[in-house]
């Protein structure tokens, strides 16, 4: 199923003061929700078969979902249907998921040589990476930008310092601090200018809780670290997170309210593109050669395509052996995309075959696949034949409540993965 809507191109209002988002129950999303919530509770009611039907129509939906297999699968088990549990427990791992065996241990009686070999084949390390940059403080890496053929340069920010380092062949140069409490969660170089998105986060030095601090974009001159301009959404509570440096506009994620915003020919006014309620977390975007699609992933729902000229946007459904879910970044590459997925373990960097067009995702390709390699790695961007990206970002030396573990830390990475045309 993929669901078409019409877009608020020229921008959609939305009351003062909302915080969080919330999801149309006749979106994709809002659907397949309802409908695993439906299966649950014919579960709790005993009717095995009206769960199954409803994780069926959920399925259709997001085929990709390791929930919802796990959930078939347990179901068929409990019916003693063999047969149709382990056909669901294959294409849960074709998919690339692993399955921890003593949490799950329904699916025991069943698991046979085969199952076990692409589970540890799904768990086992692939590929290699060169490191670019080591940042030994405790920095947490986030976004990362350089100019689209010429990476010598990479400026990366620090969230914990609340800083915009610049990685240059002659050593690290801090570019500017953005203030107590202020981080960049997203970063982009267009036409000689360095755009940041900013917001307060109590992970950077100097977080007060008692002074709340508005959310901005930031275009800075990336030599000596002066604001150029500055500008937020008087009318909205918003809260910028990743960002993209496109061919003629600039986009921004708000993760307050689960929307995509366009700053159109880089001009002075945000307008929203795609609108709260079809999107849970929207983190990476990606911009066609010619700047007429744009492709954001959902970390919950996977890729949606938009017709910038249409004014429409569809999802596109993950390919029969391909996961597109827990996507934490999307660059382009040719007719491609290069995916880091970090919502799953072993975290790993994809390769996304798309249709020339972008109204398919044909085949899902693991570049890197690595518990040593990858910590928690953030987002990343192409140049040339290379994906330069935070490989290890240091979020993963915060505990559950946000909090780091120690000061003394192994650096934040940047790594370097050779792509082949």
């Amino acid at each position: 199923m993929r669901h078409v809507v019409k877009l608020a191109l020229a921008g959609l209002w939305l009351a003062s003061g909302a915080h969080a988002q919330t999801v149309d129950p006749a979106s994709d999303l809002g659907q397949f929700r309802t409908l695993r919530g439906d299966g649950m509770t014919a579960l709790q009611q005993g009717d095995a078969a009206k769960a199954l039907e409803t994780f069926d129509k959920a399925r259709a939906i997001l085929p990709d979902s390791p929930s919802i297999a796990l959930l078939q699968a347990q179901v068929y088990m409990q019916q003693k249907r063999t047969d149709d549990a382990k056909a669901v427990l294959i294409d849960y791992l074709k998919r690339g998921n692993v399955l921890d065996l003593a949490k799950n241990s329904d699916f025991t009686t069943l698991w046979d040589s085969a199952l076990e070999d692409q589970l540890q084949a799904n768990e086992a390390p692939f590929g290699a990476i060169r490191v670019a940059a080591a940042l030994p403080d405790f920095v947490i890496a986030e976004a990362l930008a350089f100019e689209p053929h010429n990476a010598q340069v990479v400026y990366v920010s620090g969230i914990r310092g609340g800083n915009i380092l610049a990685e240059e062949p002659g050593g690290e140069r801090e570019v500017i601090k953005l203030g107590p409490g202020i981080a960049a969660f997203g970063l982009g170089l267009h036409d000689g200018k360095l755009w940041a998105s900013t917001a307060q986060s109590r992970q950077t030095e100097g977080y007060d809780a008692s002074k709340p601090v508005t959310s901005k974009i930031v275009a800075i001159n990336p030599a000596d670290g002066a604001v150029i301009t500055t500008m937020t959404d008087a009318k909205v509570a918003r809260e910028f997170g990743h960002l993209l440096a496109g061919k003629d506009d600039l986009y921004v994620i708000d993760n307050n309210h689960g929307e995509v915003l366009r700053l159109t020919r880089y001009g002075e006014t945000l307008e929203v593109l795609v609108p709260e309620g079809y999107m849970d977390s929207p983190q990476g975007l990606a911009e066609n050669e010619d700047g007429s699609l744009l492709i954001v992933s959902d970390f919950t729902s996977g890729l949606y395509r938009v017709d910038l000229k249409a004014g429409s946007m569809t999802r596109l459904l993950a390919p029969a052996d391909g996961n597109l879910l827990g996507l934490s970044s999307i660059a382009r590459y040719g007719h491609d995309l290069i995916a880091i997925q970090n919502g799953f373990k072993p975290n790993r960097v994809l390769r996304i075959h798309m249709s020339a067009d972008w109204t398919q995702a044909e085949l899902v390709e693991t570049l890197l696949r690595s518990e040593k390699l990858l910590a928690q790695p953030s987002q990343g961007l192409v140049a040339d034949d290379f994906f330069v990206f935070v490989a290890k970002s240091q979020w993963s030396h915060l505990d559950d409540q946000g909090n780091p573990r120690a000061e003394t830390v192994e650096p934040a990475l940047v790594g370097v993965i050779k792509l082949t045309p």
